[in-house]
């Protein structure tokens, strides 16, 4: 009898659940999100079969990655924080003027950067086995990249779960079967996992000119303010840009530096990276439903502090969850890949622990991208970088990619109580405000 109370009660819930749009939205872009990264880890266990693809391949596709990641910053200019915060404060017709001008220096940036790359062609060669395509591919999927987010930023501000999944899960099928069928049917190794990932970018890409268009943001006017702005505003994100990258992706640069060994030694640290990426996933899926929530809560003229604590509370349960299940279930999923990879499980749980506190400390980013605290911002990123790069060279250097993991999570750490401190302001009025309640 108290098990069929339990059960229809628990039944009642999920059914309420269901029916809350709230509920509904997260579980749509927490499920787009992990589903491109589930179907990525099980072509994961493809990927890193010598057959298809050595380690030292796959390091070179992370170094490819990466440095995609090292020009975002560059290129968006943080016009895409930008974009999000400044939908709820414009009027339509003045937003499609910032939005259209908001293109044109990603453009140039794109250009430029071609060119760059172009002139030091041979030196990224010897340096770190760059193909000369690299020159043009990197810059281009960049762009397409920019685009991409611009698409499900606005998306999600408007409110079009929907959307958002179709968009998302048709790239990631593109990205992904074209390039197992490449790899494994054609055998084209590295570049057939490239040539994937540029379909997928160019569709990603084109559906949001197609959205922005139909939506009415583009063909708005260039306004000189809106490039002087955002250049001002630039310096800071560029900054916090660069300092995610720093934290994040630096390390693998740092190896393939110090080892010697054709990139095997990041390739293996790579997919180590790829497990503890889970959280980081996770978190970026929560942000998108959570960030436009306090930017809508913070820009009424009587902000409910209690929604904004509410949300910090389920955002740090869920994380919490989900880093306990990831440390004592990856090393089983090690099992079905591999052996030359296995040597990464010693230091897994580090990258995993890093990765939870700096999900933790980018929540805290929220109040300072609203309301564009750009010396805070420029500060809190340039302890960043030092930090992170300081930590990389002499741990890595010594240790290897042991140092790589163990400096990722010193850094993580130093980074959450910077951001606690630099915020202090907003989170301390948010602990009174709900306190009074």
């Amino acid at each position: 009898m108290i098990l069929r109370i339990f059960v229809m009660s628990a039944v009642s819930i999920l059914k309420r659940l269901y029916k809350n749009p709230s509920v509904k939205s997260v579980s749509v872009y927490t499920f787009t999100n992990f589903f491109g990264k589930a179907v990525s880890f099980l072509l994961l266990f493809v990927f890193t079969n010598p057959a298809y693809i050595s380690p030292s391949e796959n390091g070179l596709l992370s170094l490819f990655s990466n440095s995609m990641l090292f020009l975002m910053p560059f290129l968006s200019m943080g016009i895409i924080h930008s974009t999000s915060a400044d939908f709820f404060k414009m009027p339509k017709n003045e937003f499609r003027d910032f939005f259209t001008t908001g293109f044109v220096m990603p453009f140039a940036i794109m250009i430029v950067s071609a060119v760059i790359l172009f002139y030091f062609r041979e030196k990224l060669k010897l340096m770190y086995g760059f193909p000369y395509m690299f020159a043009w591919l990197i810059p281009l999927i960049t762009f397409l990249t920019f685009c991409g987010e611009q698409l499900l930023g606005l998306v999600r501000n408007n409110n079009e779960p929907n959307t958002y999944f179709t968009a998302n899960v048709s790239k990631t099928i593109l990205e992904l079967g074209i390039s197992f069928v490449l790899v494994v049917f054609f055998a084209w190794r590295w570049q057939g996992r490239i040539a994937g990932i540029l379909v997928s970018y160019i569709f990603i890409g084109g559906y949001g000119l197609y959205y922005f268009i139909k939506k009415n943001f583009f063909f708005g006017k260039l306004r000189k303010e809106f490039i002087v702005s955002e250049l001002v505003y630039a310096i800071p994100i560029i900054a916090l840009q660069a300092s995610i990258f720093c934290m994040n992706s630096s390390d693998k640069f740092f190896l393939s530096s110090f080892t010697n060994d054709d990139n095997q030694t990041v390739g293996i640290y790579s997919v180590a990276c790829v497990f503890a990426s889970v959280l980081f996933i996770l978190c970026t899926a929560l942000q998108q439903y959570v960030f436009p929530k306090i930017f809508l809560q913070l820009s009424s003229n009587d902000i409910d502090y209690a929604i904004i604590g509410k949300h910090f509370w389920i955002y740090v349960g869920i994380m919490f969850a989900a880093l306990i299940l990831l440390i004592c279930f990856t090393p089983l999923a090690y099992h079905f890949i591999n052996l030359q990879y296995h040597s990464a499980l010693q230091y897994l749980f580090l990258l995993c622990i890093g990765n939870f506190l700096w999900a933790i400390s980018y929540f805290f980013y929220s109040f300072l991208l609203y309301y564009k605290e750009k010396k805070k911002i420029l500060v809190l990123s340039v302890y960043c970088i030092g930090i992170s790069l300081v930590l990389n060279y002499f741990l890595i250097s010594h240790y290897g990619a042991l140092g790589a993991a163990v400096s990722t999570i010193a850094t993580y750490f130093i980074v959450l109580i910077l951001t606690l401190f630099l915020t202090k302001s907003y989170w301390i009025k948010l602990y009174i405000n709900i306190s009074k309640k």
